[in-house]
């Protein structure tokens, strides 16, 4: 038997929910999580997610309008109570049909990404931690070349500090998995159809080590972060 240090993780849905709602988070972490802690936010999000993965599935010849409709209504939620009205359900789902039709058919989202809808784990040795994070799309800059690459996410929130960690944490992931840095990070918004760009490069990459060092001293319980929660220590047989 070998004892191994625990191992910290950080996940960037545990860090999303914390940074929209931290009382909603706090009642997650105490194992209180209720159906009703469900809000129409991540409901959008998980019929854009299936709908662009569906996308992806298909192949080239039947990639079309129609289709990218007959996904988001597949997987549109039928819990209207959780929108602010029967108005405001409908619109959402028509926002996000026509919003994803201009991002996968108008030339913002790639022919065949690398990487879609798969979470990943780096560890991070300047951090002393582990990073835990979805990537929605992964592309090469040019077909055929690897050197270069574009990382990036659909999402319903879109203020900055959702943006910050987004773009910090992705930074981080990528050159200790990738050992090189994105040539664009982008967020593309399934509300306001607008596409926000960051470039990282050596400098932003210094303060993103900084942000990311910030939020691991700032988590509330260190222990629900740990790959085995409760234990100091990890056992390996």
């Amino acid at each position: 038997m070998e004892h191994l240090p625990a191992i910290l993780r950080v996940e960037d849905y545990k860090l999303e929910e914390l940074l929209r709602c931290p009382e909603r988070f706090a009642r997650r972490k105490s194992g209180r999580k209720q159906e009703s802690d469900v809000n129409w936010r991540q409901l959008v999000q998980y019929a854009a997610s299936h709908t662009v993965n569906d996308f992806y599935r298909q192949s080239k010849e039947t990639r079309s309008i129609e289709a990218i409709h007959t996904s988001v209504e597949n997987w549109w939620t039928n819990r209207n109570y959780k929108f602010h009205s029967d108005e405001h359900y409908l619109q959402m789902k028509q926002t996000v049909k026509e919003h994803l039709t201009v991002f996968l058919l108008g030339g913002a989202a790639p022919s065949m990404p690398i990487i879609f809808y798969e979470q990943m784990t780096a560890y991070v040795d300047e951090l002393d931690l582990e990073i835990s994070q979805i990537f929605h799309l992964v592309s090469a800059e040019q077909e055929g070349s690897l050197d270069e690459y574009i990382v990036q996410k659909l999402a319903v929130d879109t203020d900055e500090d959702s943006l910050n960690l987004f773009f910090h944490m992705t930074s981080v992931f990528c050159m200790s998995a990738f050992e090189k840095l994105p040539t664009r990070i982008e967020v593309f918004s399934l509300l306001s159809g607008k596409q926000v760009v960051f470039e990282p490069d050596e400098e932003s990459l210094e303060f993103s080590y900084d942000y990311m060092y910030l939020i691991k001293s700032l988590l509330p319980d260190v222990d629900f972060f740990k790959v085995n929660p409760g234990s100091a220590e990890q056992l390996v047989m």
